[in-house]
C-alpha cells in the first residue's frame, strides 16, 4: 500500500480525535512538573533563577518526560485487542509511522518548548532579580544547553521510539535496561580496541566512543585529542544513528501481523 496524502490525513484527523483528551491531559501535567520544580528552586536557592539554571532543568526535563511519553507511543500494540484494530486499519504502514512519529517528535517538542516558556513567564516574576528584570534563556545560544538537549532528544527519541513498536510491556523500563546494556558493551568494545592498540604496558581506563584518550605508559602522561571539530563530529553521529534507528522501527512496525 503506497503513501497517500488524503488517508494520511483522514489517519490524522482520526488519531487526534481518538487521543486529544490524552494529550491535553499530559500537556497540563508536563506544566504542573515544571512548575513544581521552578517554584521549588526559586525558594530553595538564594540565587536568582537565572538561564543558565532554566536551561539545565530545560534539558533534564525534555530528556525524561520526552522519553517517557514516546515509549508509549506504541503501547496500544501490545493489546491484541487494540493491535487488531490498529493493524488491519486500511492505512499503511509508513501512514502509521509518520502520524506516531510527528506526534511523539515534532508536535511533543513543539508543546514542551511552549509549556516551558509558559511556565517561566508565570513563576521567574515570583523569584528576586534583586532590582533587576527577570531573565529567560535563550533557545538557541553559543553556550547554552538548550540546542544540545534538542539533539540529545534527536537520538533518545529514536531508541524509545523503536522500544515502542519492539517491546509489548514496559517498553520504557525495558528500553532503558536494553539500551544500559548495548552503552556498556559498546564501552566495554571501545576500552578493548584502545587498549590493544596501546599495549600492555598502558592504561586507558574506560574510553567512550568520541573521548580523547588518556592512558600512562613508561611513566609518562599521554593524551590524544579528537579535532577542535568534535562537537559537529558527535552531532552527525548522533543524527545519523537516529536515522537508522528510526528506520529500524519502521521496519519491524512492518513485520508487525494481527
Amino acid at each position: 500500500m503506497q503513501f497517500s496524502l488524503k488517508r494520511f490525513g483522514w489517519l490524522f484527523r482520526k488519531h487526534t480525535a481518538e487521543h486529544y483528551k490524552y494529550y491535553l491531559m499530559s500537556a497540563g501535567v508536563l506544566m504542573g512538573i515544571t512548575a513544581f520544580i521552578t517554584l521549588f528552586l526559586i525558594f530553595a536557592e538564594d540565587h536568582p533563577f537565572d538561564a543558565s539554571r532554566q536551561q539545565i532543568i530545560f534539558l533534564f526535563l525534555l530528556l525524561a518526560t520526552g522519553t517517557i511519553f514516546t515509549s508509549t507511543i506504541f503501547a496500544h500494540l501490545g493489546d491484541k485487542r487494540k493491535a487488531i484494530a490498529a493493524l488491519t486499519l486500511p492505512a499503511s504502514h509508513f501512514e502509521k509511522f509518520l502520524v506516531a512519529w510527528l506526534y511523539s517528535f515534532v508536535f511533543f517538542q513543539l508543546v514542551y518548548i511552549g509549556c516551558f516558556y509558559l511556565v517561566l513567564l508565570v513563576v521567574l516574576p515570583m523569584d528576586d532579580w534583586r532590582g533587576g528584570d527577570p531573565e529567560y534563556m535563550t533557545l538557541f545560544s553559543s553556550n547554552g544547553v538548550s540546542g544540545v538537549a534538542l539533539i540529545m532528544f534527536l537520538f533518545l527519541h529514536s531508541i524509545t521510539f523503536l522500544g515502542s513498536v519492539f517491546f509489548e510491556k514496559w517498553h520504557f523500563i525495558k528500553t532503558a535496561f536494553a539500551f544500559i546494556l548495548l552503552g556498556f558493551a559498546i564501552v566495554t568494545l571501545n576500552t578493548g580496541f584502545w587498549q590493544s592498540i596501546v599495549g600492555a604496558e598502558g592504561d586507558v581506563g574506560q574510553v567512550g566512543p568520541f573521548e580523547n584518550l588518556n592512558f600512562m605508559q613508561a611513566g609518562k602522561y599521554y593524551t590524544v585529542q579528537y579535532p577542535h571539530d568534535n562537537e559537529l563530529l558527535m552531532v552527525v553521529a548522533l543524527m545519523g544513528t537516529a536515522l537508522l534507528v528510526w528506520a529500524a522501527a519502521y521496519h519491524k512496525l512492518r513485520e508487525k501481523e494481527v
